[in-house]
């Protein structure tokens, strides 16, 4: 008995172990995978593009976002801007009317 429990003990004791660890070290692990796998695509980018005059840069993916923010800090506060303004046609052309065509149908039980 006292057998049973000390395996059962240091079985938990290294399954959380080994769990705790792969959390620690997984997402270093993808990170270097991933920097090596982007590395190998610029490298073959590079040598299909004939010159080799295209280089690869890595690119933060909120660098859009952050270029959104600093074009509409340029502008005057308070002042608002529209890009786009809808055409009198596509403000009538709403609802029903142009939804489709609706189909009325019959439900049939067996």
């Amino acid at each position: 008995m006292e057998f049973l429990l000390k395996f059962i003990l240091i079985f938990f004791l290294v399954f959380y172990g080994v769990k705790f660890l792969f959390r620690l070290l997984m997402p270093i692990a993808l990170r270097k995978l991933s920097e090596r796998l982007m590395g190998k695509a610029a490298e073959q980018a590079q040598q299909g593009a004939g010159q080799g005059n295209y280089q690869y840069q890595q690119r933060n993916p909120f660098d859009q976002f952050k270029q959104a923010q600093g074009h509409a800090r340029r502008g005057q506060e308070g002042k608002i801007t529209v890009d786009y303004v809808p055409s009198e046609d596509a403000k009538q052309r709403r609802g029903p009317q142009t939804a489709g065509e609706f189909v009325d149908f019959e439900e049939i039980k067996k």
